[in-house]
């Protein structure tokens, strides 16, 4: 009885792998830099549904789905991103680029965070060194160095020291 159990145990790991490896062979192969390609363009440009603004690989919509069936085919018959881009956005409209060009007007929005950061740090340096003028025009300033403690004070301090000498 035990031996049966076995044998049912090792009939189901090896139909398993058997599947396993069945199913392996019936997913295509696809080649990485398609996929890269194709990554590129779905991330590259906006999705013409009407649904919420995003990227088509971001969209579940059927439009989505439908456009990255086209990337594919354009791709796998030898376009090139550039112009498969060139063509979606030729003919949906320039709205629909997820890309901001570095040209033009668009330059301004990539040069003010660099911008923002450095008036802010001369703004801290600014602020910091006037209250530092401020804090060293209050305090009074010596020249000469000042003893923290009087001839007297002195005087009863070996005073002290004498009497416990002697009481030892």
């Amino acid at each position: 009885m035990k031996n049966c159990y076995i044998v049912l145990i090792i009939l189901i790991c090896f139909s398993f792998f058997i599947a396993v490896a069945a199913a392996q062979e019936q997913t295509p192969t696809t080649n990485p830099s398609l996929e890269s390609n194709l990554d590129q363009l779905m991330t590259s440009v906006y999705c013409y549904c009407g649904c919420v603004r995003e990227t088509i690989k971001q969209c579940v919509c059927g439009v989505a789905q439908g456009i990255e069936t086209d990337f594919r085919t354009r791709l796998i018959a030898g376009e090139t991103v550039q112009q498969i881009q060139a063509d979606y956005l030729a003919s949906h409209g320039t709205q629909f680029s997820a890309l901001m060009p570095a040209k033009g007007f668009n330059i301004v929005a990539y040069a003010m965070p660099a911008v923002i950061i450095v008036l802010l740090g001369v703004i801290v340096f600014l602020v910091l060194r006037s209250k530092r003028k401020a804090v060293l025009a209050k305090s009074p300033v010596t020249t000469e160095p000042q003893d923290s403690a009087s001839a007297d004070q002195y005087q009863q301090i070996e005073d002290e020291l004498e009497r416990h000498k002697r009481q030892r």
